[in-house]
């Protein structure tokens, strides 16, 4: 059976909007926080329409993935206030899905840099979606994209790799004892000890393009 026209259009646009997503999101130096998000130069690369990338990038927009300066579109960038309380919600919310699971859990039988990143993401994300809280989930899953966007990382500052080991195990330990109360505290306190490292770093180092770049 033939796709419709309408369906092939709609079709076409979801497709562009996850390779843009993907282009932003997953960290490639040519598209740090404040590059101008050009139609023209995306259509080519993704071999697609002019119109299919500008539906596209409406969408990357509205989740705050891009933004309008007046003049053009652009890759958002945050403010230090922006990304401080990024950090705070996603604490928040991923000590939810930690207490959610582990209550779910106790219920049932028990049975390079940028991979590091991904792994670290997909690791969050198993957890969000074993909470079954798909309204959170989605929430949560826009702030990392957000903040992953900002930052161009995971935003893990130098010297956090091994205590970031520590706490995930830490974690996960609460999650098969069903132990719902610990596992919340821990994922709070984890996404907490990131957002304290970057304050004592400098977080203008981590926000790269904030200020000048952001969107209004």
């Amino acid at each position: 059976m033939k796709q419709s026209a309408a369906a092939s259009r709609c079709s076409a646009s979801a497709r562009s909007a996850i390779s843009c997503s993907a282009t932003v999101t997953t960290g490639r130096s040519e598209l740090p926080p404040g590059a101008r998000l050009a139609e023209l130069g995306l259509a080519a690369d993704l071999g697609v329409s002019r119109p299919t990338v500008r539906e596209a990038l409406r969408r990357l927009e509205s989740h705050g993935l891009a933004g309008s300066d007046a003049r053009s579109l652009r890759v958002a960038g945050m403010e230090p206030d922006e990304l401080r309380s990024a950090l705070l919600m996603r604490a928040a919310l991923e000590g939810l899905h930690a207490e959610l699971t582990a209550r779910r859990v106790a219920g049932t039988t028990a049975g390079d840099h940028d991979r590091t990143v991904a792994e670290n993401r997909a690791f969050h994300q198993a957890i969000d979606r074993l909470a079954a809280s798909p309204v959170s989930a989605t929430a949560v899953d826009r702030l990392w994209d957000r903040i992953v966007v900002a930052t161009r990382r995971s935003l893990t500052p130098s010297g956090r790799g091994a205590a970031v080991d520590a706490e995930h195990r830490e974690l996960l330990r609460a999650i098969e004892a069903g132990n719902a109360t610990r596992a919340a505290a821990i994922a709070t306190l984890h996404v907490r000890a990131t957002l304290d490292a970057v304050a004592s770093t400098g977080s203008r180092k981590f926000v790269q393009g904030a200020g000048a770049s952001r969107p209004r």
